[in-house]
């Protein structure tokens, strides 16, 4: 395999950021009124970031993460004299000593993570034997480490001290790890299409977190204020489960929920009384292994333009006599009636912090607001790069995140009369 420079790769935080968001999603369980939500026993997805890691170090360098060294030590033992008296003697003993090679940051980096036993927790979300971790489709070099790792003794051998003999031969622990590290790296070298496989997983990631921040860049630019509406929508009381379901029954589920969605996109840029004038949106396709697939929508609104609308409405709500119900839930309840036929639901985000975590953002953001504008763009990123991680291997192709289309703009060309 080539140079990992021409890669298009992810970095080590944003995936661990990434997983455990997507963990949260994945294992997290509505119920059919889409009001309560529970955690439920599912893989853990944060810990294929570690693994990741662990790749990326391993080909990084072809040297062993461990030194070892011969060294003799002194130990005191029982020994029987002529007479059949025991005595304490001391003897010399020589024992295979490793120690983290510190030759580069990546044999160093190898050898901390072998050392910190964190290989055995990442392990868990590749259990086959586990019905929901064995829905899991994982990118390419995930699944050449799990080619190599189980055809290798280090599955067998994990965890403990590194100087500790594992077999009858003689090797230590640290001398197992040097190999996988050897075996590991070779494989990634030889094999032709890993860095184009790679490449590909990654390239859709990449391209939806780049017109993400193109679309926030140009929301800002001319809006100097963005008002944040994060809605999980679903659009039936009882959807599939991504477990025990047949794939024809999960695709059949998805095509609805899409369906749902393009009515959804339709109506909103025909009621500006609503949604404003053409709002910014994101919105992506998130699956839940009990729970099917939903739809996250982040509506972007001009806040200057979304006040005018809520002050109509609050007129409109005087001169009718009834109270107003919240712009949040107006949208939910029409995302329920207009796009689902009354059979949806929704939760929105600021409702609840476990459904997105504490640093999603709600509500206004300016445009000179570094912080909370720099947290919008990575919560948000985490919808369009979530299938850089993992994915499930019932997916079927289609879309799974989305922005407004830009107008093309047409050159007008002047035409020539005679005279």
């Amino acid at each position: 395999m080539k140079t990992p420079k021409t890669l298009a790769m992810i970095e080590t935080q944003t995936l661990d950021e990434l997983g455990h968001h997507f963990e949260r999603n994945l294992n997290f369980h509505v119920d059919s009124e889409g009001r309560q939500f529970w955690k439920i026993d599912g893989p853990e997805i944060a810990s294929l970031a570690k693994l990741d890691r662990l790749v990326r170090l391993v080909l990084e360098t072809d040297l062993v993460p461990f030194r070892i060294r011969v060294t003799m030590r002194w130990e005191s033992v029982t020994v029987p004299d002529v007479f059949g008296r025991n005595h304490r003697v001391r003897q010399p003993r020589y024992v295979k000593v490793a120690a983290p090679n510190s030759f580069s940051n990546a044999t160093e980096g190898l050898a901390n993570f072998f050392s910190s036993r964190e290989l055995r927790g990442g392990l868990t979300v590749l259990q086959q034997s586990n019905p929901a971790a064995n829905q899991l489709l994982h990118a390419p070099h995930i699944r050449l480490f799990m080619d190599v790792f189980f055809r290798h003794r280090i599955s067998e051998c994990l965890g403990g001290a590194m100087d500790t003999l594992v077999d009858a031969e003689g090797h230590t622990r640290a001398e197992i790890y040097n190999d996988f590290s050897a075996n590991f790296h070779r494989a990634m070298r030889d094999s032709e299409s890993l860095r184009q496989e790679w490449h590909n997983w990654n390239l859709g990631s990449h391209e939806n977190a780049a017109n993400l921040s193109r679309h926030l860049d140009r929301l800002f630019e001319k809006h100097g204020s963005l008002t944040v509406l994060h809605l999980r929508l679903f659009h039936a009381k009882e959807r599939t489960n991504l477990i025990t379901s047949p794939v024809e029954a999960q695709i059949q589920d998805l095509q609805m929920l899409r369906a749902c969605r393009t009515r959804f996109l339709d109506r909103l840029r025909r009621k500006p009384a609503l949604f404003t004038d053409e709002p910014g949106y994101v919105w992506a396709i998130l699956p839940s292994l009990e729970g099917g697939y939903d739809l996250h929508f982040t509506l972007l609104f001009s806040t200057v333009a979304l006040r005018r609308v809520l002050a109509d409405k609050t007129v409109e709500a005087g001169q009718l006599g009834v109270v107003l119900q919240d712009h949040a839930d107006q949208v939910g309840a029409y995302w329920v009636q207009m796009a689902t036929g009354g059979q949806g639901s929704y939760l929105r985000g600021d409702a609840n912090a476990v459904l997105y975590g504490p640093d999603w953002v709600h509500g206004e953001v300016r445009a000179d607001d570094v912080e909370r504008r720099g947290k919008l763009m990575k919560s948000l990123g985490y919808l369009a790069m979530r299938r850089a991680l993992v994915r499930l291997k019932n997916e079927p192709p289609g879309q799974y995140f989305g922005l407004p289309e830009r107008k093309v703009r047409r050159s007008r060309r002047r035409s020539r009369t005679a005279h």
